[in-house]
């Protein structure tokens, strides 16, 4: 069995560790042009993979990648049509959540309010700020699935009401209140205090958040997007945010990425932004070899990984 492995942050000692578990016969380029020789003949690739070398890996019958996003694979022609495509969900629902809950926290506790004054060296506890409270307010999470249960999971001790929307309702999902179909959202938009975005790109997410959902959104309403930039129209949540329909938002994604410097959004007082990092974390490694380690072992006794397993069809 030949695994070729693209991922270059892995050192010496972690290749030894993927040697000793799958006892494969390791193919690893020093440089693109190497890698794309090597791709043809690879049976499995883990790691990262550019659209050239799913080109020509026609005997690639696995392909793991230690991210979650699916678009740009499923978006790319593979080598092999019947290749398995499995992905890095699970890795970041622990920081991405975190993540979330600090966006929430600086907006209600006008911490990036407080950080300017600081670099000021400004000393004025009231704040041209409403300060708010997680308590009793409801928590809206478009995409409830590994990110969205990570989110609530980590909101459940605000005293807050958590309801969950996804393409297809599980009907046992943890820690939300209730889940809903996407189709439902509009029926509950206006009932939202906060609304956390992190459905992935699909045909039918691209645009979802549109200027006429977010009118339906109450005028106090924070959106914090971690999923996709392609949810929301950059021009529509400039335009939400100037005419007042929401309270402000929170994003570490956009559309484009990066945001241009001319974009306004840089300059709106209710608006944060971080750079797509939400998911930075020091456990990206471990927990990527863990599923890859799981899903070795399922290829080898059953012929197929198991776990992670993305649906064409659904895009994720």
């Amino acid at each position: 069995m030949r695994l070729l492995v693209t991922w270059k942050d892995l050192t010496e000692l972690d290749l030894k560790l993927i040697q000793r578990e799958t006892k494969a016969t390791l193919l690893r380029g020093n440089s693109q042009g190497e890698t794309l020789e090597l791709a043809p003949y690879a049976d499995v690739i883990f790691g990262f993979v550019s659209p050239e070398i799913l080109k020509v890996a026609v005997n690639c019958q696995w392909l793991q990648t230690p991210y979650a996003g699916a678009e740009k694979i499923l978006g790319t022609p593979w080598g092999n049509p019947k290749m398995i495509y499995t992905n890095g969900r699970g890795i970041f629902g622990a920081p991405i959540g975190e993540h979330v809950v600090g966006l929430i926290l600086s907006f209600n506790r006008g911490l990036y309010l407080a950080r300017d004054n600081q670099r000021r060296r400004l000393w004025e506890p009231r704040l041209d700020h409403s300060f708010r409270e997680l308590t009793g307010s409801t928590v809206g999470i478009l995409g409830y699935g590994d990110l969205g249960s990570q989110v609530a999971k980590r909101l459940r001790g605000f005293e807050c009401k958590i309801i969950g929307f996804r393409q297809y309702p599980q009907g046992n999902e943890s820690y939300a209140d209730v889940v809903y179909s996407l189709d439902q959202f509009d029926e509950f938009a206006p009932h939202l205090d906060y609304l956390v975005c992190a459905l992935p790109h699909t045909e039918k997410t691209v645009g979802f958040l549109h200027k006429k959902r977010m009118q339906l959104l109450p005028e106090h309403v924070i959106i914090i997007n971690v999923g996709r930039g392609s949810l929301i129209r950059t021009e529509d949540l400039i335009l939400a945010l100037q005419e007042g329909w929401i309270g402000g938002a929170a994003l570490d994604v956009t559309d484009p990425e990066p945001l241009p410097t001319d974009s306004p959004l840089w300059e709106m007082d209710n608006v944060l932004i971080t750079p797509h990092n939400s998911g930075f974390t020091p456990f990206h490694k471990e927990r990527a070899l863990e599923i890859f380690f799981k899903n070795w072992k399922c290829f080898q006794e059953d012929g197929a990984p198991k776990f992670n397993v993305v649906n064409r069809k659904l895009g994720y």
